[in-house]
C-alpha cells in the first residue's frame, strides 16, 4: 500500500506548489535570468513562511541569515531613528526580493521589515543564495545590475530631500511608486498604483509630516493629477506629475 504522501492527489499538490513558485521566480528581476531547470531547482529550496500583520521578519542590526520573496502581501522596510521615529524606505509586494543586500555583504542587517499586512513570503538561506552565486555567472551580472540601479535611487531620494521641495517630492515619489508596482488602466494613459499606501507611509517616504502630506496629496486631487481611493493611488494624469517631478 503506497503512503498518502504518494497518492496522485498528493503529487498534483506538490505539483502545483513547485509550478507556483517557479512562477514567481520568474517574477522576480533578479531570478528571472535563470533558465527553466535551475528556476525549478531553485524554487525547491525556499520554504515558506507565514507572517501576520504587524509582525517582524527581522529588525536593523541583527545578523542577515536569509533572503525574502513575496507570495502575498506587502512587506514594509523602513529605518528608525534613536528616538523611535521610522523613515520607510520602500514597500514591497508580490514577487519582490528584499533583504539580499545584508546577506551579499556578509553584514548586519542596515533597515528593518515588517509585515503590513498578513504576508506569505518564501525564504532562501544565505548559504544556498552565495553558491547559486559562485555557479551561476548570469545571476551574479543581474545582481550588480540590480545592485546599481538601487544604488541610483538612493542617490536619488537623498537628493531629492536636498534639492526639491515637498511638493516635487510626492510627484516623483508617487511616478516611482507606478513605475515599480503600476497597472494601465482605463484607456491606458492613467496608472494605478497596485500596492496600498497610507498618507503616513507617504509623508514617511518623502520626508513630511503626516498633516502636510495629507494636503499635498488632496491638493493633487483637486487639480485632477490623482484619485487617492482606497490606498492604492490612480495617477489620472500620469504627463502633469512628471511635469511636477522636475
Amino acid at each position: 500500500m503506497s503512503s498518502q504522501s504518494d497518492s496522485p492527489i498528493a503529487r498534483l499538490r506538490q505539483q502545483t506548489v513547485a509550478d507556483e513558485r517557479v512562477a514567481l521566480l520568474e517574477q522576480a528581476p533578479l531570478f528571472s535570468v535563470l533558465g527553466p531547470h535551475d528556476l525549478r531547482d531553485l524554487a525547491s529550496k525556499f520554504y515558506s513562511v507565514r507572517y501576520q500583520r504587524g509582525e517582524a521578519l527581522f529588525r536593523e542590526g541583527e545578523p542577515a541569515e536569509r533572503l525574502f520573496l513575496t507570495s502575498r502581501g506587502r512587506v514594509k522596510l523602513y529605518v528608525s531613528s534613536p528616538r523611535g521615529a521610522e523613515l520607510l524606505v520602500a514597500v514591497v509586494g508580490r514577487g519582490q526580493i528584499f533583504g539580499e543586500l545584508a546577506v551579499i555583504d556578509r553584514g548586519p542587517r542596515a533597515m528593518s521589515a515588517r509585515a503590513m499586512e498578513d504576508a506569505d513570503v518564501f525564504a532562501l538561506s544565505a548559504e544556498t543564495f552565495w553558491t547559486l552565486l559562485e555557479t551561476r555567472s548570469e545571476l551574479a551580472r543581474r545582481l550588480l545590475e540590480l545592485m546599481a540601479r538601487r544604488l541610483r535611487r538612493a542617490d536619488q531620494t537623498r537628493q531629492d530631500l536636498v534639492f526639491f521641495d515637498a511638493t516635487t517630492r510626492l510627484a516623483r515619489k508617487l511616478l516611482e511608486l507606478a513605475e515599480e508596482h503600476g497597472e494601465p488602466t482605463g484607456d491606458g494613459e492613467q496608472v494605478r498604483i497596485t500596492v496600498r499606501v497610507t498618507q503616513e507611509e507617504m509623508a514617511q517616504m518623502i520626508g513630511v509630516t503626516r498633516e502636510s502630506a495629507n494636503r499635498l496629496i488632496a491638493s493633487f486631487a483637486d487639480r485632477g493629477w490623482i484619485d487617492w481611493g482606497d490606498g492604492r493611488p490612480l495617477l489620472l494624469r500620469p504627463e502633469s506629475l512628471l511635469r511636477r517631478s522636475h
